[in-house]
């Protein structure tokens, strides 16, 4: 799993903001690795917006509302909630088998996850869209990394995004 369709696609910035290059990457929930897209992805863009549209959360983010671990908590605990109060969704979020892990968000309150599976190796790890206040998910049979190229590329067109999106391709470091 690499990112360099995504980098052929998206120009990566010069000094990522924030990047996890020549860290010791966490894991989280104590045991999980990280999928090796995403830290790659981490590593050559660090935090930023895509398309001035897409953030992707970052475990070495110093702000609350793009970092993995502030987001993985919150998100979590949203859809709890809304779970508790007789929302009705046709998706689980983690640690269910399948269950959803938030790793981005747009303007508009879409969310973009990894589809959990403790059988294999997060690299493996498929991804999915929310739509803001919607109770269905959109699959997609590939990873982060892939998914971004895709989109940006036009080759793949995602439900929650705008038909405008993704207008200008760049990435600008938070």
């Amino acid at each position: 799993m690499t990112i360099q369709g995504l980098v052929n696609v998206l120009t990566p910035p010069g000094s990522p903001f924030e990047s996890g290059h020549g860290k010791r990457w966490p894991k989280f929930e104590g045991e999980i690795a990280f999928p090796a897209d995403y830290i790659e992805f981490i590593n050559v863009y660090g935090s930023g917006r895509i398309a001035d549209f897409v953030v992707i959360f970052n475990p070495f983010s110093n702000d609350e509302g793009t970092n993995f671990f502030e987001q993985f908590k919150q998100v979590l605990e949203d859809f709890r909630f809304l779970e508790a109060s007789g929302g009705c969704y046709n998706y689980v979020v983690y640690p269910e088998a399948e269950g959803l892990i938030p790793v981005g968000v747009t303007d508009n309150g879409d969310y973009l996850f990894w589809v959990f599976d403790a059988d294999i190796n997060s690299d493996e790890w498929l991804t999915a869209m929310v739509s803001a206040r919607s109770p269905e998910a959109e699959y997609f049979n590939c990873g982060l990394g892939r998914l971004l190229e895709s989109v940006l590329s036009g080759e793949v067109k995602a439900k929650s995004l705008p038909d405008c999106f993704p207008g200008l391709i760049d990435f600008e470091p938070l």
